[in-house]
């Protein structure tokens, strides 16, 4: 599979209207956190969060190819300028509509112009897998010395994700489903991929409310 990434340089306190997501997403704070954090280490615990944001949908389709499961569990939407993920798009923005991830994240990471840094050099990497670990490192080489435009040109090639179509000036959803059509996914693939995650994730709420009580 080829990987690619590309995100606009507007101004990020306007930013677009983003539509609700194509399908709730297994995200856990924590996990995204460390996702993060392991990227940014490998940048002296800073980057462009342009390129941040691409690198990572990249990662979540390489993860979805190998595995048919995505490494950070977030939903995801078309923007002029490329693919983004939905709730780390809000947190870098600091407009998570959940108050507790917004503060999580808030503890840990702030911005600097147009640069995520790293307030801890101490985050944890447990919830990361070693394949995880490797796709991550993999793609930090192939767009470590890249600007962000030249990930913004390789997300925009259909060659590298087809499943992008510009949405102009709003933003529309990329669903589970348009990312594996565009890995070479059956429809019955697709279904039984699906199937699969809506499992996983109603597993995931019942041990989340068991957790609470």
């Amino acid at each position: 599979m080829s990987v690619l990434v590309y995100f606009y340089r507007s101004q990020w306190g306007k930013g677009y209207p983003l539509t609700k997501p194509a399908c709730k997403g297994l995200m856990n704070i924590e996990k995204l956190v460390q996702t993060v954090s392991y990227l940014l280490k490998k940048n002296n615990y800073r980057l462009n969060y342009t390129k941040l944001i691409k690198i990572l949908y990249l990662a979540d389709k390489a993860s979805l190819d190998r595995i048919n499961r995505s490494m950070t569990g977030d939903t995801y939407a078309a923007l002029h300028n490329g693919p983004i993920l939905n709730e780390l798009y809000c947190l870098i923005r600091g407009k998570s509509a959940n108050r507790e991830h917004q503060c999580y994240w808030d503890g840990r990471f702030s911005t600097d112009g147009y640069d995520l840094v790293s307030l801890s050099d101490k985050i944890p990497e447990g919830k990361l897998s070693r394949f995880e670990k490797q796709v991550l490192d993999r793609l930090d080489e192939q767009f470590h010395a890249s600007s962000y435009d030249r990930i913004i040109d390789f997300v925009h090639d259909p060659q590298n994700c087809p499943e992008w179509h510009d949405p102009g000036s709003t933003s529309t959803p990329i669903s589970l489903s348009d990312i594996l059509l565009s890995l070479g996914r059956s429809k019955e693939e697709i279904e039984h991929i699906l199937h699969e995650e809506s499992t996983y994730a109603e597993e995931e709420r019942v041990l989340e409310s068991l957790a609470v009580v």
